[in-house]
């Protein structure tokens, strides 16, 4: 949608042949993708992959997780915003002002179109074998499903286009939902009758993937307006036959979850789908200042721990953007009852291996610190609640060198508690972005949702027993028993909640708020109002400023320009 409306010409992707004996998915660039190309059996495979690459746009890219993660009871407005999305902002989040609106949307369609290209040219295609087209044809509708399921998600009725474009038209409307759904199903169903139980690299996408999908575009649509009587059924059915034959799929939950998003670990057992990264300048801008394409999600959650005494940027501790804030509701959440003092947060793990509290000396004599403060000792500390003056003052006496306490109280736009899942050590340079593959699902979410469908369906006990696998996972040695619910405490609400605590920050919060019609209630009742501090400035306009119609996105002002009206707008965006 560059230069016309889901014009196959948008199609200057950076594709690749692809390899089974390689790794990853393997690139190999071509100036376009063209029908000629297309036909031939290197063509189809680099056309599949460059399918897959159109999903670097979105995740672990700045406008995808503001999309995603931001203007949600979980994390609010840090030191900068982005197309209004976290503050609801009426004066930015509009058609023709929200560019990340208009991208995501430009993007998804031209890597659908991609999708349908190779569709239609698998067909004819010579040079490979029955078995690999299948394998193709299957991936190829997995991914196709996975667009349009982001596209209706955001924005409602979106234009339902299933076969390959190849000039440009203004012949183009919004399909009802239930239509897109019907569709998304359809290639799901025939992705699981067709792919292949495992990877060939990582990367790909996989039976296990789309049995996932499955029971999540069923649960999805239990709460919209195309539901069907038996979708939560069938979010039961397809999340318990993953589940039931997890060995078959070669996957299962982290023992441990500090595993789960330790770095080198993105290909684990716990992961169902992630976007590969790479440093190859050809396809990912590496540069500190031109990223376009790369994994920059360290970047929006870390907070400007650089402005603190004894402390400098560095490359373990991550470019500190400070985007994305997490809401008191999101670090409370960790605490279970009966726990009070230096006992908040310690029988759920989650939160003291997800998030980083503590930081390290790296610049002894940095931001008015002392020359005396030895490098590796603590720096700053996050203790998540109010200490006593007492204890205050000792730490402020301490030898060599006091370090900084920064209390709730004292959480601002530019210090609070840091979200680790997308840290990246590894980086090339202090400001670059990572090469991390990015995970998009993972198996602890099909429990969640085998228990949410349970759940609608009367089987409490069998949504208690999915349920308290995650939680009691998460619990420390020697108190998992406390970690356990019960049914009389299983409610939608509960469900939301373990929902943060297991899947905080990973591009789901908006999608299950608006699903379960919880987004306006949710972001009115636990995100802060600004306030003026001390130190700074904490809190988000975005209860303010939500509105109900905010559970879609605008659909970008140049789409209806372009088509003379047959795509509307949303309401509320006129």
């Amino acid at each position: 949608m560059k230069k016309s409306f889901l014009s196959v010409l948008g199609l200057s992707l950076l594709l690749a042949a692809t390899g089974c004996d390689k790794d990853i998915l393997d690139e190999d660039p071509r100036s376009i993708l063209v029908p000629s190309f297309l036909g031939t059996a290197q063509g189809i495979q680099a056309g599949l992959a460059g399918v897959y690459s159109g999903l670097r746009n979105t995740y672990g890219g700045e406008e995808g997780l503001f999309f995603g993660v931001t203007g949600t009871d979980e994390f609010m407005r840090g030191i900068q915003s982005l197309s209004g999305l976290d503050e609801y902002n009426p004066a930015i989040l509009t058609p023709a002002a929200s560019s990340a609106a208009t991208n995501q949307w430009s993007n998804w369609y031209r890597y659908i179109n991609n999708a349908n290209g190779v569709l239609k040219y698998s067909a004819t295609v010579q040079g490979l074998t029955p078995a690999q087209v299948k394998q193709i044809v299957a991936e190829a509708k997995l991914l196709r499903a996975h667009y349009y399921f982001l596209l209706m998600q955001y924005y409602g009725d979106v234009p339902l286009m299933l076969e390959f474009i190849e000039a440009p038209t203004k012949d183009i409307a919004r399909a009802p939902v239930a239509a897109v759904y019907a569709s998304i199903i359809a290639d799901l169903n025939d992705a699981v009758a067709n792919i292949a139980d495992r990877a060939a690299q990582p990367g790909r996408v996989t039976k296990a993937l789309a049995l996932h999908m499955l029971a999540k575009a069923h649960l999805t649509r239990a709460t919209s307006t195309a539901r069907q009587a038996d979708d939560y059924a069938k979010a039961a059915q397809f999340a318990k036959q993953l589940i039931d034959n997890r060995a078959t799929y070669g996957i299962d939950l982290e023992a441990d979850v500090a595993d789960v998003h330790r770095e080198g670990n993105e290909n684990g057992k716990e992961v169902l789908f992630n976007i590969q990264f790479n440093a190859d300048a050809t396809f990912t801008q590496q540069e500190p200042f031109q990223f376009q394409g790369a994994n920059q999600s360290s970047f929006f959650f870390r907070s400007r721990y650089d402005l603190l005494p004894n402390m400098t940027r560095d490359i373990p501790n991550g470019r500190p953007f400070a985007r994305f804030v997490p809401t008191p509701y999101l670090v409370d959440s960790y605490i279970l009852s009966g726990e009070t003092g230096a006992q908040l947060r310690t029988t759920d793990t989650r939160y003291n291996k997800w998030f980083k509290t503590v930081w390290s000396v790296n610049s002894p004599g940095s931001n008015g610190g002392r020359a005396t403060a030895v490098r590796g000792d603590t720096a700053a500390w996050y203790p998540g609640r109010e200490l006593p003056a007492a204890t205050l003052t000792r730490i402020a006496n301490r030898t060599p060198a006091p370090y900084r306490v920064i209390q709730p109280s004292q959480y601002t736009t530019e210090y609070f508690p840091v979200l680790n899942k997308y840290d990246a050590v590894n980086r090339t340079g202090v400001n670059n972005p990572s090469t991390r593959p990015f995970i998009v699902y993972r198996f602890a979410e099909t429990y969640l949702i085998a228990a949410e469908a349970f759940m609608y369906m009367g089987n409490l006990p069998q949504a208690v027993a999915y349920i308290n696998t995650v939680r009691e996972r998460a619990g420390a040695v020697g108190r998992k028993n406390l970690m356990t619910i019960t049914a009389s405490q299983l409610n939608i609400d509960f469900i939301l909640d373990e929902r943060s605590r297991e899947l905080a920050g990973e591009y789901m919060r908006w999608h299950d708020l608006v699903r379960t019609g919880k987004l306006v209630e949710r972001v009115r009742a636990k995100v802060p109002l600004v306030v003026n501090r001390p130190n700074g400035t904490y809190g988000s306009a975005a209860a303010a400023n939500i509105r109900d119609f905010h559970v879609l996105r605008p659909i970008p002002q140049q789409e209806i320009d372009r088509t003379g009206g047959k795509i509307t707008q949303n309401p509320g965006y006129n």
